[in-house]
């Protein structure tokens, strides 16, 4: 999928959040100075295009929603991450974690177990 400005995203992570929400919804959940209306609509068709968003009819306006899973698009942010920041080591990520005491003995063994049941 395409990748997507600040603003996309601002507002995919504010439908994730709401559900399903009108634009004036959007707009009421947007940190600081609260951007026009048409600003809003224009990022949310962008989104549309993309394949990010999708729309219901909803009288004469669009009540929207997002159109993939949330785990897809925080997934793609971990894997950019992993990429960018630990040479796309899993591992490396995982010890940068235990060795700054950020995760428990608890942690670690849940995710041994998770990586278990993946195989």
């Amino acid at each position: 999928m395409e990748p997507l400005t600040r603003k996309e995203e601002e507002v995919l992570r504010i439908l994730f959040r709401l559900e399903r929400a009108f634009v004036k919804e959007i707009i009421a959940e947007m940190e600081g100075k609260k951007p026009a209306y048409t600003t809003v609509s224009t990022v949310i068709r962008k989104l549309e295009e993309k394949g990010y968003v999708d729309h219901e009819d909803f009288g004469p306006t669009y009540r929207y929603f997002p159109a993939i899973p949330k785990e897809q698009f925080f997934g793609r942010d971990i894997k950019r991450v992993v990429a960018d920041f630990f040479d796309d080591s899993h591992k490396a990520l995982v010890s940068h974690f235990a060795r700054n005491k950020k995760l428990s003995r608890e942690d670690l063994e849940d995710i041994l177990k998770m990586i278990d049941e993946q195989e």
